[in-house]
C-alpha cells in the first residue's frame, strides 16, 4: 500500500471510529452513567490533581465558557468542587470529590470491560502497539 492510500485509510478508519464512539455514547448502549465530557474531566482531575478551568480548557482544546459550564454541572452533582487557588485567590481550582472518584471508578470499570471485550482476540503486543500509536496520533493533533 502506498503512503497516500495508507493515509486515506487512516483518515477513513479514524473518522468511522469517532462516529461509532459518539453513537455509542449517545445511545442506550452507552458505557456507564457519565457523559463523555464529564468522564474526561473527572479522569483528568483524578490523574493529575486540582486544575484551573483555563488549564482544563486548554488541555481539551475547549472554550473556557464551555468547560466552565461543564464544571458547573459536575459541581452541581457534587462530583467536583471549587476552591481558591493558594497562589492566586482570584482563580478557582477544580478538584474531584470522593463522590466523583466513586462515579469515575464505576464508569471506568465499565469502559475498560467494554474495551477488553472488543480487544480480547488481540495479542498483548498488538494492544501495546495500538495504544502507542493512538497516543502519538493524539499528540500529533496539536504539534
Amino acid at each position: 500500500m502506498n503512503n497516500k492510500n495508507a493515509v486515506e485509510r487512516i483518515e477513513y478508519e479514524l473518522t468511522t471510529f469517532i462516529r461509532r464512539a459518539v453513537y455509542i455514547d449517545n445511545s442506550e448502549n452507552k458505557i456507564g452513567n457519565l457523559e463523555r465530557a464529564s468522564y474526561l474531566i473527572l479522569r483528568q482531575l483524578d490523574e493529575f490533581g486540582p486544575a484551573r478551568v483555563k488549564e482544563l480548557a486548554e488541555s481539551f482544546k475547549l472554550d473556557i465558557s464551555t468547560l466552565s459550564r461543564q464544571a458547573g454541572a459536575l459541581g452541581g452533582k457534587g462530583l467536583i468542587e471549587r476552591s481558591s487557588d493558594p497562589s492566586d485567590g482570584r482563580v478557582s481550582l477544580l478538584t474531584i470529590t470522593e463522590l466523583g472518584r466513586e462515579k469515575l471508578k464505576a464508569d471506568k470499570k465499565m469502559r475498560l470491560a467494554r474495551y477488553q471485550n472488543m480487544l480480547e482476540t488481540w495479542t498483548s503486543d498488538e494492544k501495546e502497539l495500538f495504544g502507542e500509536l493512538l497516543e502519538r496520533m493524539n499528540k500529533a493533533f496539536f504539534d
